[in-house]
């Protein structure tokens, strides 16, 4: 008998292990919309990839399976009937929502959701958003127009002090159930758009614009702002920070990365630094490019950079304070930075003529390099080696390097090198220091300073 019951438990379990896992689904119940195509779109940054399409059926109804193989995250879904429907919704990969509307004209007030708490949240709390903020312009206009009747000025201030008491708690509530419901966040969101970015275009006081910046870059949710639908909106209304004549030129590519630091979504960092590049070239920030180039290199999330993005890093991605790249010897040996001295990286041609004159004048003052101990690597773009060897020949210092390769060679792909003559100072742990295109500027970054404080004593 006691075998006999462990069989059974045997086969308990095992039907229970074998029960199929039930994927989720979207039903949408629209039976007047018999025989159309439906198309599901998800918002995901500036663009709205298309999740899904399909034929209504004769009963009205289409269900959306989501694939396991590409998870959706919970954000805004936009669900089309040509020509002129286009309803918005918080998609949840934790419901299995219906949505269902009995009417011929489908529009936001007359679809009802079931098993969505997403959709009720957002629907309920945003239209009590909505009666409150009309009430707070009542009592607004109307302390306006009626400032001579001092007791009903007093009763409109008492109600909007109220009403704003109610809304501070409003956002507390959001910021308290954002962990559990995306529609919370997107509610923050489109209050953040509308209370703050709103009123940087019509704002003069810097004091209140700084404030609204600071704001801006601690509330803004980078990941749920992905799935908005209000990126665009939110990321463009903030670049009136940042125009030539505007209070915070130069700061952009800082605070993008602000907002990168907070980015926990690889797909939404990728996006944003994009979109950043995207904007520094539109608009000629080369500040913003190095600031934001510099994060970006050293935070080590950037693996296959494509576009504006590959762009924006190839061309800032040696400035001073970013590791030297290795540089590449004969024999596919690797030349490495001397431990106890700086070293003058130095990519010319012997053929050109500005070239020809600043490895002279490297010649002429080798030794005084040596002293202040700077080493001096030299990489030629020659494509004729006699002609490299005759010029190097008279070089006294040690690593002289041509692959014969030119501009395509690695060293010069690595470092970017689109002119010569190029140099680099590179300190003793391999950072770079400096760039300079001629022994002046190199003369005024190591010299000058000393010379300077030898004038003060």
């Amino acid at each position: 008998m006691k075998r006999q019951r462990n069989f059974l438990i045997i086969i308990l379990l095992s039907g229970f292990c074998l029960q199929p896992v039930l994927s989720q689904t979207i039903r949408f119940e629209l039976p007047e919309q018999k025989g159309k195509t439906l198309y599901l779109l998800a918002s995901m940054g500036v663009r709205r990839d298309t999740l899904f399409s399909g034929a209504i059926d004769e009963n009205g109804v289409i269900v959306f399976t989501p694939s396991r193989d590409k998870p959706l995250k919970a954000g805004v879904v936009s669900f089309v009937i040509k020509p002129d429907v286009s309803i918005d919704f918080i998609y949840s990969p934790e419901e299995n929502a219906t949505l269902h509307c009995d009417g011929q004209y489908v529009y936001a007030q007359n679809i009802k959701f079931e098993n969505s708490p997403e959709n009720e949240f957002v629907n309920t709390r945003f239209a009590e958003q909505v009666q409150r903020n009309e009430k707070i312009m009542f009592c607004e206009q109307g302390m306006r127009l009626y400032r001579e009747n001092e007791s009903l000025i007093n009763f409109l201030k008492g109600e909007k002090d109220s009403l704003d008491r109610q809304q501070a708690d409003f956002e507390t509530m959001l910021q308290d159930e954002a962990p559990k419901f995306y529609s919370a966040s997107l509610l923050q969101l489109h209050n953040l758009m509308n209370d703050y970015i709103s009123r940087i275009q019509v704002t003069p006081d810097i004091t209140e614009l700084a404030n609204i910046k600071e704001y801006a870059l601690s509330h803004i949710n980078t990941d749920a702002l992905y799935r908005s639908g209000i990126w665009f909106s939110v990321i463009n209304g903030m670049l009136d920070f940042y125009y030539k004549d505007a209070p915070f030129y130069g700061q952009f590519g800082n605070d993008i990365a602000t907002l990168l630091q907070k980015t926990q979504s690889q797909e939404v960092f990728l996006a944003l630094a994009d979109n950043a590049a995207t904007i520094c070239s539109q608009f000629a920030w080369n500040t913003d490019e190095a600031a934001l180039s510099k994060y970006l290199l050293l935070s080590g999330r950037v693996t296959n950079p494509q576009g504006k993005l590959k762009q924006m890093l190839m061309v800032n991605k040696l400035q001073p304070g970013m590791p030297a790249p290795k540089i590449a010897g004969t024999n596919d040996k690797t030349i490495n930075f001397a431990k106890d001295k700086k070293t003058l990286v130095v990519f010319y041609e012997s053929d050109c003529s500005n070239c020809a004159t600043v490895m002279k004048q490297l010649v002429d003052n080798y030794s005084m390099l040596k002293d202040k101990k700077i080493d001096i690597v030299s990489i030629a773009s020659d494509l004729d080696m006699t002609g490299f060897e005759n010029a190097a020949r008279n070089h006294p210092w040690t690593t002289k390097i041509c692959d014969l390769k030119g501009f395509e060679g690695d060293n010069f792909k690595n470092y970017a090198i689109i002119g010569t003559p190029t140099i680099y100072l590179i300190d003793e742990k391999g950072i770079i220091q400096g760039k300079y295109a001629g022994w002046d500027e190199i003369t005024n970054s190591l010299f000058q300073p000393a010379l300077e404080k030898s004038k003060l004593k």
